[in-house]
């Protein structure tokens, strides 16, 4: 009889798929470099800023940072590139999710650019227009940071839930801003409101894990992220919370307004780290085995 027939089958690749997800191993993460750091964060926070500026005052300060944050944030996205030279090549290739994404920066950018110059007198007739495009661009923007890592072999980044939370994030950070320089009867509420929006946003996206990607949600409960994750949520659920009482002893709010803006930019940061370290490629149905961790 041929060897062939007498040993065992080989494993279907669903078989071995699920044999490498229930691995207790340490795997490999990606990680976020710094320019990638950089441009989410300065980006999260000009998206932000756009979007609050329809709901308050002008300010010459609020909108010189978002547009100072948007040319720093397409400044480190260059930087990011391996060969920063073939940023223009990049953008003109219409397949690529990320591509849409450094578009949209480019057009708040510019968005902003032109209100700067609106506010200085040389677009007269522009001012009623320009907010409200830099306010429809940082929305888009923001769903495009979503959008732009929707991989089929990364379950853990392919959910709509995603969308929710950064606009729910910059939402916070842009109010928190604001407020420094303007505050408002209604802080204590929109407060609550963005911070139940992301706490419930976040209790989907465990769940998501939960049923996607196990192995994240472990390495976030007790595997070696869960400081970070801890400290996220500190950031953006435990001291926000705390924050929401102190309307209750204080009209002077403009010092816990910037107390909140900074422990939102530290979220921002926190979340972008964890969401490059959890997530591991599966090939879901593959021929070929799944690549073997790193001992």
């Amino acid at each position: 009889m041929y060897p062939s027939l007498t040993g065992p089958l080989p494993k279907s690749s669903f078989l071995r798929l699920l044999e490498y997800q229930r691995q207790r191993m340490v795997f490999p993460a990606y990680a976020a470099d710094l320019p990638l750091l950089l441009f989410i964060f300065f980006s999260r926070i000009a998206a932000g800023l756009s979007i609050l500026s329809v709901f308050f005052p002008d300010s010459p300060l609020w909108l010189g940072t978002a547009f100072c944050c948007m040319v720093l944030a397409t400044a480190a996205s260059i930087t990011h590139l391996t060969v920063p030279t073939r940023f223009f090549t990049m953008i003109i290739n219409h397949r690529s999710p990320l591509v849409w994404e450094i578009r949209l920066a480019g057009a708040l950018t510019a968005s902003l650019g032109a209100q700067v110059l609106s506010d200085m007198g040389y677009l007269p007739g522009f001012g009623v227009i320009l907010p409200w495009t830099s306010f429809s661009l940082g929305i888009l923007f923001v769903i495009s940071t979503g959008w732009a890592y929707r991989f089929h072999t990364h379950p853990a980044w392919k959910t709509n839930i995603l969308f929710g939370y950064y606009l729910a994030s910059a939402s916070m950070t842009g109010f928190a801003l604001y407020s420094i320089t303007f505050p408002t009867f209604l802080f204590r509420l929109i407060t609550v409101a963005l911070l139940c929006t992301e706490g419930f946003l976040i209790l989907l996206y465990l769940n998501h894990l939960c049923k996607t990607s196990w192995i994240s949600l472990k390495r976030i409960d007790s595997g070696k992220d869960r400081r970070v994750s801890v400290a996220f949520l500190a950031s953006v659920l435990l001291l926000p919370a705390l924050i929401t009482f102190v309307p209750l002893f204080t009209n002077h709010l403009e010092l816990f307004a910037a107390l909140l803006a900074l422990s939102s930019g530290v979220g921002i940061v926190l979340e972008r780290i964890l969401f490059f370290r959890l997530e591991q490629p599966v090939f879901f149905l593959s021929r070929g085995q799944n690549p073997e961790p790193n001992l």
